[in-house]
C-alpha cells in the first residue's frame, strides 16, 4: 500500500513482482507471477513493425535505423540489422558493481509495458522474448553505474538487449544462479533474437530502468512516511505530548492537503490514548515551570510532514506516467502515418521526482532525529531515565549508541538533477542523471529505514517507561497517604532510581517513627518496587491498554509479534534493531500499517 494509492509497480525483494495497474494496462500478472500480454496488442505490434518496414522499403531515412546514433546521426547505414547489433555492442561498456536482479527485473517489466503501446516499431517477437525472460527468471548482470538517463538509460538497458540477442560471454542470473547467457537461454527454450530495424534502439532508448528502479524505492518512501507518523505518535505518548497540535481547527486555518492528512492521521493514531495529553491546554490548570506547549518535533509535525505527503504524491504521479508511456525515439505511429524524432527518453521529470523524494525522506529523517533526541535525553523527556535505560543508570547507558547512529543522512539528500556535464559529442548537452538520483534515493531510503528502526525501538521503551513511571508514582502516593512522614525524603529520590535500586534507595527514606517501624516501611517500599521491576523485566507490565489505537497496534507488533522485550540491561539491542529493520525492508510491517491507516482512509 502507499499513502496515496498511485503506485503502479510494486517490486518485492528477491524476484517477487506485483503489478497493480489500472483497467487499461496491457500486461497482466497471474498469482504465480507470470506476465502475459493480450493477443490484440501483439497484432498491433505486428502492424506497427510492418508499417516501419514499408517506410524503409520506400526509401525513408529514419534516425537510428539507417543512420548513426546521437552525435553520429550524420552517417548512414545500408545494413540495419548489423547497425542494431553494433549499437548494443558499443553500449555494453559497463563495469564494477552490478544491480540486484530484482531491480533489473523491474526494468524489464517496465520496458515491456512501454513496448505494448505499439509506437516503437518492434515486432511482436521482441516483446514476447522479453516476457519469456521475465517468466523464466533470467536477468542479465547489469553494471550499477554508467547511465546518465539522457538518451534513456542506454548502458543498463543495453545489457537487457544483449541477453535478448544471446551475447555468448555474458553472465546472467537464472533462478538465483549465475550462468552464461547461452546456457540460460537454452535451458529456458528461448531462441536468441536477431534484432531488426529499430529493435535494439527500441529496447535501450528510454528511461525504463530509472522508472522500474524508482517505483519500489518510491513505494518504500511512502511506507517510511507512514512509519514516521507512527513514530510521532509513539514519541507523543513517551513525552506526554498534546493531541491539541492535531486539532482540526488548526489545519483548517492553514489548509494544505498534506498537512490536513497528517493531522487527521495523528488524531486517529492517538485515539483513546491515556498517555498523551488529550485535553486542550486552555482547560488545564497552569503549572509554573512546565512548558506551556510541546516542542516543535511534536507540535509542528503536521506542518513539517505535510509537504512530504504532497511531494510523494506528485512523485507517484510522475513515475506512474513513466511506467505506462511511450518514452523512446523515434515514435513510429502507423495510425496517423507519422514518424517523429523526439526527446521522451530525457528522464528529467524522474530525476526531479527522485530528488524531491529524497528531500522528503530527509524531512522525515530530521523529524525522527529531533524526536529521538528529546525522548532519549533526560533533560528533555519529562522525567524518563537518561538514555531510556531500564536498569541502574550508573552502569548502563541504554540507547546512547543508537543516539550516535542517527546522524548520517544529511549530506545524502542533496539534489542530483542540477549536476549536469555535457556528454556524447555534446549531443547530450543536457542530461537528467535520473538513475543516479534514483540510486541515491535508494541509499537514503535504507538509512531512513535504519533511523526508523532506531526510533521504534526507543519509543516503545519510552512508552513502557512512561507507564511504569506512572505506576511507581501511584505506589508512592499510596505509601505517602499511609505514611505521611516519608513524603519529604521520598520525593527527593528519582522514581527510576527507586525502581532500579529499591533496597538501596529505600534505605535513604527516613521519618519520625521508631527505628523498628521505619525498617518495616523501608522494607515495604523495597518489596513493592522490587516486585514492580521484576514484573516489568518479565514483560508483565502491559502498556498497550494505555495507548492510542494506532500506537498500540505498532507497540504490540514490536513487543509481541517480533518478541522484543522491555530493555533492562540486555546486550541484544543490535539484534532487536535488525529484527525491526528486516521487517521494514521486507515490508512485513506493511500489514501493521494497513491495520492502522485503513480505518482513517475509509472514514474520509
Amino acid at each position: 500500500m502507499s499513502s496515496n494509492g498511485l503506485l503502479v509497480l510494486h517490486i518485492q525483494s528477491f524476484h517477487k513482482l506485483v503489478y497493480a495497474g489500472n483497467t487499461n494496462d496491457t500486461i497482466s500478472i497471474e498469482p504465480n507471477l507470470k506476465v502475459h500480454v493480450d493477443e490484440e496488442i501483439l497484432r498491433e505490434l505486428t502492424t506497427n513493425a510492418e508499417y516501419l518496414k514499408e517506410k524503409l522499403k520506400n526509401g525513408s531515412v529514419v534516425y537510428g535505423i539507417n543512420t548513426g546514433f546521437g552525435g553520429s546521426a550524420d552517417v548512414r547505414s545500408e545494413s540495419p540489422d548489423d547497425l542494431q547489433k553494433m549499437l548494443i555492442y558499443h553500449l555494453n561498456a559497463g563495469m564494477g558493481k552490478i544491480f540486484t536482479s530484482d531491480k533489473v527485473r523491474a526494468a524489464m517489466v517496465t520496458r515491456a509495458n512501454c513496448l505494448t503501446k505499439a509506437y516503437t516499431g518492434v515486432r511482436a517477437v521482441v516483446l514476447t522474448t522479453l516476457l519469456d525472460l521475465i517468466n523464466t527468471n533470467i536477468t542479465p548482470e547489469v553494471p550499477l553505474r554508467g547511465s546518465i538517463s539522457a538518451s534513456g538509460d542506454l548502458i543498463p538497458l543495453s545489457y537487457i538487449a544483449a541477453v535478448m540477442i544471446g551475447r555468448e560471454d555474458m553472465k546472467v542470473f537464472k533462478e538465483g544462479k549465475t550462468m552464461s547467457c547461452p546456457q540460460a537461454l537454452t535451458e529456458a527454450g528461448i531462441q536468441p533474437l536477431i534484432f531488426g530495424p529499430k529493435e535494439g534502439l527500441g529496447i535501450i532508448n528510454a528511461c525504463s530502468f530509472t522508472a522500474g528502479f524508482s517505483a519500489p524505492v518510491l513505494y518504500d518512501a511512502n511506507l517510511l512516511l507512514l512509519l514516521t507518523q507512527i513514530c510521532t505518535g509513539l514519541s507523543t505518548e513517551a513525552l506526554e505530548g498534546r493531541t491539541e497540535s492535531f486539532h482540526p481547527l488548526i489545519h483548517e486555518c492553514l489548509p494544505h492537503i498534506g498537512q490536513k492528512e497528517v493531522a487527521r492521521n495523528m488524531l486517529a493514531i492517538l485515539e483513546d490514548s491515556k498517555l498523551a495529553t488529550t485535553t486542550l491546554d486552555m482547560h488545564l490548570p497552569d503549572k509554573h515551570g512546565v512548558l506551556k506547549q510541546d516542542r516543535y518535533s511534536l507540535r509542528t509535525s503536521p506542518q513539517w510532514l505535510g509537504s512530504a505527503v504532497e511531494t510523494l504524491n506528485e512523485a507517484c504521479r510522475r513515475i506512474t506516467i513513466e511506467l505506462n508511456s511511450v518514452n523512446d525515439n523515434p515514435i513510429i505511429d502507423h495510425r496517423t502515418d507519422t514518424i517523429l524524432s523526439n526527446g521522451n527518453f530525457q528522464g528529467e521529470t524522474m530525476s526531479i521526482a527522485m530528488d524531491q523524494t529524497r528531500q522528503a525522506l530527509g524531512t522525515c529523517a530530521k523529524l525522527l532525529f529531533a524526536q529521538f533526541t528529546e525522548v532519549v535525553n533526560e533533560r528533555l523527556n519529562f522525567g524518563l531515565p537518561p538514555n531510556l535505560s531500564g536498569c541502574d543508570i550508573n552502569h548502563d547507558f541504554g540507547f546512547k549508541g543508537c543516539d550516535i547512529a542517527m546522524s548520517e543522512i544529511d549530506h545524502c539528500v542533496n539534489p542530483m538533477s542540477n549536476h549536469v556535464l555535457s556528454a556524447e559529442m555534446h549531443n547530450q548537452s543536457i542530461n537528467s542523471m535520473a538513475l543516479v538520483s534514483a540510486r541515491f534515493t535508494a541509499e537514503v531510503t535504507e538509512i531512513l529505514q535504519m533511523m526508523t528502526a532506531n526510533l521504534l525501538l526507543l519509543t516503545v521503551q519510552g512508552v513502557d517507561l512512561r507507564h511504569i513511571r506512572n505506576l511507581v508514582l501511584k505506589e508512592i502516593d499510596i505509601l505517602v497517604q499511609e505514611y505521611p512522614d516519608i513524603e519529604s525524603t521520598l520525593n527527593k529520590i528519582l522514581w527510576y532510581e527507586l525502581l532500579f535500586s529499591p533496597e538501596k534507595m529505600a534505605a535513604k527514606v527516613v521519618d519520625t517513627r521508631p527505628v523498628e517501624e521505619q525498617l518495616v516501611v523501608k522494607q515495604q517500599i523495597s518489596d513493592k518496587m522490587s516486585a514492580l521491576y521484576r514484573l516489568a523485566c518479565n514483560g508483565g507490565v502491559e502498556a498497550s491498554e494505555q495507548m492510542g489505537k494506532g500506537t498500540m497496534r505498532m507497540y504490540n507488533y514490536i513487543r509481541k509479534d517480533l518478541g522484543i522485550p522491555f530493555f533492562c540491561g540486555q546486550y541484544k539491542i543490535d539484534t532487536w534493531l535488525n529484527q525491526i529493520l528486516q521487517s521494514i525492508q521486507s515490508r512485513r510491517i506493511e500489514h501493521v500499517l494497513e491495520d492502522i491507516f485503513a480505518p482513517v482512509v475509509y472514514n474520509i
